[in-house]
């Protein structure tokens, strides 16, 4: 290029017949501008590397993490029974003369649900008093002509054994025109009233189904390798399909394993003081078993290693990403709870995609520091 500029400017001599100084002139302006040229570019290309040094380092989002004491949770599938629920059947024959209660009504122990008619009942009772009265009067006498010695050790017998028969057999009508008047036996919901006026109903027929309503026990299965876990009075959060949570208590562990699935029976018992809830109800028990230090992450932090392990990605001292692998304590629609991650953990929470184990990175965020 200097060639082509001394060339130039011999010409430009030659042509112009300039004076020396005009020459110089020239010269120094050329090797001013080239010189200029030079530092520019190495200026551009010392520029040009320090810039693809910053853009080959991804850049992600961290926060420092914190650990927090919580509890693993043994979540199990089961639904609400009634904790008692009962059928109440005739222990006599008769026809339905009155209905006292109805379907759904809420009674008390010992309210009248259905009246029977008593029919002959009424004559069947004044026999028997007059058979108890003669009887007793017969034993009186018996009794006193014994002890005069006038009748035998033996008529006396008798006439006490006639005694205790006619007694039976009034205790048994009173308590057959008692069984007219059926009663329910504990506190609760007419929950069927399979009856109407007029019914003839028979010894042993249902006349109504109660339920006791004032408790629940909400009952699951458990597996055989959780089963050392549970123990009788341990706390249970119930959480019912309808939104409604619930609180109680283990009450019943089987001792005997289903046959075709090894689990065992559990039972809870759960106060419904609020008659807010009914019986049948799908539920999920979560019982608490022990406290353990764990980190809160949301799902979006949640990645995949390279064998298929559940984990999060962070960041070394270097600023290197590792993969910790993590187990899951408990879950909810925000996030989990999980171990495996130490406290003041640096992860990565925006951009852990782009990036694998061992990569350097630089962070936009960096709540550590």
């Amino acid at each position: 290029m200097q060639g082509l500029y001394s060339t130039s400017l011999q010409e430009n001599e030659y042509r112009l017949n300039t004076s020396w100084k005009a020459a110089v002139f020239v010269v120094i302006v050329l090797a001013v501008w080239m010189l200029s040229g030079l530092l520019k570019s190495d200026n551009t290309h010392s520029d040009n590397t320090a810039s693809n040094d910053s853009t080959a380092l991804m850049t992600v989002e961290v926060e420092t993490t914190e650990s927090s004491i919580t509890s693993r949770e043994l979540s199990l599938q089961g639904q609400l029974a009634a904790i008692r629920e009962v059928p109440v059947s005739a222990q006599t024959s008769g026809v339905v003369k009155n209905l006292v209660t109805r379907k759904g009504a809420r009674v008390r122990a010992g309210d009248t649900l259905v009246k029977l008619d008593e029919a002959n009942r009424g004559n069947t009772l004044t026999e028997s008093l007059a058979a108890v009265k003669t009887a007793r009067s017969e034993q009186a006498a018996a009794l006193s002509l014994q002890r005069q010695r006038l009748q035998s050790e033996v008529q006396l017998q008798q006439a006490e054994a006639v005694l205790e028969s006619a007694l039976a057999t009034l205790a048994s009508v009173e308590l057959d025109i008692n069984y007219t008047t059926i009663k329910a036996p504990f506190a609760g919901v007419v929950n069927a009233l399979p009856v109407q006026l007029g019914t003839l109903v028979e010894r042993g027929d249902v006349i109504a189904h109660i339920v006791d309503d004032t408790a629940f026990k909400a009952s699951a299965t458990v597996s055989q390798q959780s089963l050392s876990r549970l123990f009788i009075g341990q706390s249970v959060s119930v959480s019912l399909i309808t939104g409604e949570q619930l609180q109680g208590k283990v009450s019943f562990i089987s001792s005997v394993a289903d046959s075709s699935t090894r689990s065992f029976a559990i039972e809870a018992l759960i106060d419904n003081s609020s008659d807010a809830i009914a019986a049948g109800i799908s539920a999920t028990l979560v019982i608490p078993i022990e406290k353990i230090e764990a980190t809160f992450v949301t799902p979006s932090t949640l990645s995949l290693g390279s064998d298929g392990t559940l984990g999060i990605k962070a960041l070394d001292d270097d600023s290197r990403v590792i993969f910790l692998p993590i187990e899951l304590v408990s879950t909810s629609v925000e996030g989990a709870w999980v171990t495996g991650i130490p406290n003041k953990t640096r992860m990565i929470t925006l951009g852990q995609g782009f990036v694998n184990a061992g990569e350097q990175v630089r962070t936009l965020n960096d709540t550590a520091n």
